[in-house]
């Protein structure tokens, strides 16, 4: 397997990073979440601080996409990556990319001194539960709730 590496999507290529995200979301039961695609991908560019896209690279070749989130935790002990969207294409699926991806975002992660990685997934995506706890992720105790505004 070619090398696999995470490189910055930049706002040139915002229009390749929308129409991956609507790729994932194909996949998500709750797809009326698309309608907030457009405002997510800009939102990216206003805070830059506080979420980074990244393009999967395989070699020259674009397979997937990640965005990671920083947040700060005083239950964790300060700075948390949440992985908000990960998402390789299905043609590269289970064929260790997601591994090495996860390697990845670890070694990105510990270089920003974060204590905590910290990813969800929908209660029926079991290959995705599966993935996270074949990388060392344990389901927490919390329930999450949200409100929009």
């Amino acid at each position: 397997m070619q090398a696999i590496k995470l490189t910055r999507v930049y706002s040139t290529e915002m229009e390749t990073l929308r129409e991956y995200i609507e790729a994932l979301y194909k996949h998500d039961e709750d797809f009326e979440a698309v309608i907030h695609i457009e405002d997510g991908v800009k939102s990216l560019l206003r805070n830059e601080a506080l979420a980074t896209p990244y393009f999967i690279q395989m070699g020259e070749e674009r397979v997937g996409y990640v965005i990671l989130t920083k947040y700060h935790s005083v239950e964790k002990g300060g700075l948390t990556i949440y992985i908000d969207e990960l998402y390789v294409e299905d043609r590269f699926r289970k064929k260790g990319i997601g591994g090495k991806v996860m390697q990845e975002i670890m070694q990105l992660a510990r270089t920003l001194g974060a204590k905590t990685l910290w990813a969800q997934t929908e209660t029926y995506n079991k290959a995705a539960q599966s993935f996270f706890q074949g990388h060392g992720f344990r389901q927490n105790p919390y329930v999450n709730f949200e409100r929009p505004l």
